[in-house]
């Protein structure tokens, strides 16, 4: 994990959250992008940080800092997709101290509806997790 400042935010909140993952899931693996190649599963693939940029005051001397990380699974079996989601959650809660020292506050996780898809004749479980925070820089 790194401190979040405003000339790298959103390459700090990616890796903040990657690290943070990386080290408290205990299935599956975290990249940034999906192992289409000889995948193996569960998945869990990390994407970019949205940043949202607020003026705070009219002269433009301060701002606050927004965004969301979306967070997509991949699982061959159902029960992993609920499994990995609260393993994700909770995490994140466990951790709200420690990513606050890194300047990332957490405002809201939400998941969507799981799906199915087929990938090389085989039936993946797939969700979206979006993870809504405010930086300090």
């Amino acid at each position: 994990m790194v401190n979040i400042v405003q000339s790298t935010i959103r390459a700090n909140v990616f890796e903040t959250v990657y690290d943070l993952l990386t080290a408290q899931l205990s299935e599956g693996t975290v990249t940034a992008a999906f192992i289409d190649d000889n995948p193996t599963f569960p998945q869990v693939v990390i994407n970019p940080s949205s940043i949202k940029i607020k003026r705070t005051t009219l002269t433009n001397e301060n701002r606050s800092y927004e965004g969301m990380v979306e967070v997509e699974l991949y699982c061959k079996k159902n029960k992993e997709i609920d499994q990995i989601s609260d393993e994700i959650s909770n995490a994140l809660y466990t951790n709200e101290s420690t990513l606050a020292g890194f300047g990332l506050y957490l405002d809201d996780i939400s998941d969507s509806n799981e799906t199915t898809s087929f990938w090389n004749d085989q039936k993946i479980h797939i969700k979206f997790i979006t993870i809504e925070f405010k930086a300090n820089v």
